[in-house]
């Protein structure tokens, strides 16, 4: 329970460094997981004064209302005033009835705009994203979208967090959602991503060339860095063997010194 409390504490503490621009994935397991990183999301954008939306999917809105609620969140109050909007995928990603990513990032411009204009500080964001594993004409342009935000957040004073289960979504899907965001929620830990990849290069062609020469300039980095490392372990560990040896000889003549006197005070 402990382990539990400390988890939640440092998840949370790592919500709150967020800050406007940035765009995330979480990569859960389990709806305990999952709204233990979105609810102190949420909660953390409504006390900043921030326009919250949240997007269900795979939960119902009682359910995400119900976890706020448990967070202390008057959700009554903050959905009344417009402050947070629990919204469909027929709200937003497919509201004109098939996925454009284009036209999504538009309404999240539109969106933030408008906040902005009403007097909140930013727009803030989470979406389930499983709807995307429907059929809906479009939901193929899903990782084009994710990559396309990163041209969106940095100019616009929003953030969001898109929401990944992991036990639905194919590792091959995953493995790109990682590479196109630039932070990451994992284990209860915000990462910074050492895998993302730039929208114009990811959006590019002939990405697999520029991916294995990313993957060896990472690779050569950390060889680089362990090596500047372990010569500066070994640096340190030379200047404390030098500072211990003199520290013993200090101590050496210390005690002969003592030694002396008393010989010269015994004569």
């Amino acid at each position: 329970m402990n382990d539990l409390n400390e988890n939640k504490s440092k998840l949370i503490d790592a919500v709150e460094r967020l800050g406007v621009h940035d765009h995330l994935c979480l990569i859960y397991e389990t709806q305990r997981e999952q709204f233990a990183a979105v609810v102190p999301f949420m909660r953390i954008g409504l006390d900043r004064g921030e326009k919250c939306i949240y997007i269900v999917d795979e939960s119902t809105a009682a359910s995400v209302l119900d976890a706020m609620r448990a967070e202390g969140i008057d959700v009554e109050s903050a959905t009344k005033s417009g402050t947070l909007v629990v919204a469909t995928k027929r709200d937003a990603y497919l509201k004109q009835g098939y996925f454009d990513p284009d036209w999504m990032i538009r309404f999240l411009k539109e969106a933030t705009d408008s906040a902005k204009a009403d007097g909140f500080s930013a727009l803030r964001v989470t979406g389930e994203m499983t709807w995307a594993l429907g059929d809906d004409p479009g939901v193929e342009r899903l990782i084009e979208y994710e990559a396309k935000l990163n041209h969106f957040f940095p100019n616009n004073d929003a953030l969001a967090i898109c929401q990944y289960n992991r036990n639905r979504f194919r590792p091959e899907v995953l493995i790109d959602v990682i590479r196109t965001h630039p932070l990451v929620i994992s284990d209860s830990l915000v990462c910074k991503n050492f895998y993302y990849v730039p929208p114009d290069e990811f959006l590019k062609p002939g990405r697999p060339s520029r991916e294995v020469k990313r993957l060896l300039n990472n690779i050569l980095d950390r060889q680089r860095a362990e090596e500047e490392l372990k010569a500066r372990v070994k640096e340190l560990e030379e200047f404390h063997e030098l500072v211990v040896g003199r520290e013993l000889k200090m101590k050496q003549m210390e005690v002969e010194l003592e030694q002396l006197r008393a010989e010269l005070g015994e004569k």
